[in-house]
């Protein structure tokens, strides 16, 4: 009895432990992240021809590149954006870049913010936190291991971490660039951008109506999304404060709009298709009149109808007949 219980606890323990080392934290975020990246990448080529004004395109841009930039994908892919040289600073928490809303001077001096594209929320999303938790250990970060992400480089809200720029850009370079490239299952934009927005949890906590997407700690309220076990590895979105921009939102709306003046553009061209018809089918009808009338001016120019010709062959006719001149008749009398 007593070597059947050992077993037992030998057999839980062991399969504790493999479900740690099999936990892909973030899994299904940054799947749905990394896939609409994809899906809006491909969208790029299409719509980056309109005019800038074009709801759409704006949107599109501010989702690939981020608000008030003007990027190109080549650029994107090249390497970490020089944004991320002011996360240095023992002063730039990660709460300020993941977690915190776009308000006041404070948050302003900070170039990047949670919703500011969604490369950046990938950064947020799949960069490890304090010591390089939560796979320091075993497990998989958006489907990494530590060996990967180099967790030796990590990044947290502590004043003394002076690895933060590091861990960031190998993030960059084993995630988000592979989300930049490849293709996805899924292509629709609008269905992509649903199965993104599904992953996010709407929370209140402490009188605040924010939302959460990834890893969540035990307090959302003192710096959240800092890296830490309590805070979370994750973004917070602050989607209804009215100073802060968030890309997601933005592109919820713009495809809205995009489906409006899609449709608008469908009931013009059929409306041209039909006036075209119309005006075909009026122009079919009115042709042979016309062709009746040019018989008739036809026959007036030639000056022979069928009578005519009848008249000159019967003598008979009421037609009268010219009498032969005088000079002739007094020809034949002479001979």
């Amino acid at each position: 009895m007593m070597t059947m219980m050992v077993w037992m606890v030998m057999i839980v323990f062991f399969g504790v432990v493999a479900g740690e080392e099999k936990k892909n934290y973030n899994e299904a975020e940054h799947k749905a992240l990394c896939d609409l990246l994809r899906v809006a990448v491909d969208k790029w080529g299409e719509v980056e021809k309109r005019v800038p004004t074009d709801p759409l395109r704006k949107a599109l841009e501010t989702t690939l590149f981020g608000y008030g930039t003007v990027g190109t994908l080549e650029t994107l892919k090249s390497g970490l954006p020089s944004d991320y040289n002011d996360v240095e600073g023992t002063d730039s928490p990660r709460s300020n870049w993941c977690g915190q809303p776009l308000s006041g001077q404070y948050q302003d001096s900070y170039p990047r913010w949670p919703g500011y594209s969604a490369p950046h929320d990938v950064v947020c999303l799949c960069t490890a936190g304090s010591h390089g938790w939560p796979i320091n250990k075993t497990g998989k970060l958006c489907a990494q291991d530590k060996d990967t992400l180099k967790t030796d480089s990590e990044w947290w809200s502590g004043t003394n971490n002076t690895h933060k720029k590091d861990a960031i850009g190998n993030t960059w370079e084993v995630t988000v660039k592979r989300c930049l490239s490849g293709s996805s299952q899924e292509k629709d934009l609008k269905k992509a951008l649903k199965k993104f927005t599904d992953e996010i949890k709407h929370k209140i906590e402490g009188g605040e109506n924010f939302y959460v997407l990834g890893e969540n700690g035990s307090d959302y309220i003192e710096s959240p999304c800092n890296g830490s076990p309590r805070n979370g590895l994750c973004v917070m979105y602050h989607p209804n404060d009215t100073d802060t921009k968030t890309w997601w939102k933005d592109l919820d709306e713009a495809l809205e709009k995009d489906e409006q003046i899609q449709k608008q553009r469908e009931e013009k061209e059929r409306r041209r298709q039909k006036e075209n018809a119309e005006k075909k089918d009026s122009a079919q009808k009115e042709a042979p009149s016309a062709h009746i009338t040019t018989n008739q001016t036809d026959q007036q120019h030639t000056g022979s109808t069928p009578t005519d010709k009848l008249r000159r062959l019967n003598p008979t006719s009421g037609t009268p007949i010219s009498r032969p001149s005088s000079w002739l008749l007094s020809a034949i009398l002479l001979i």
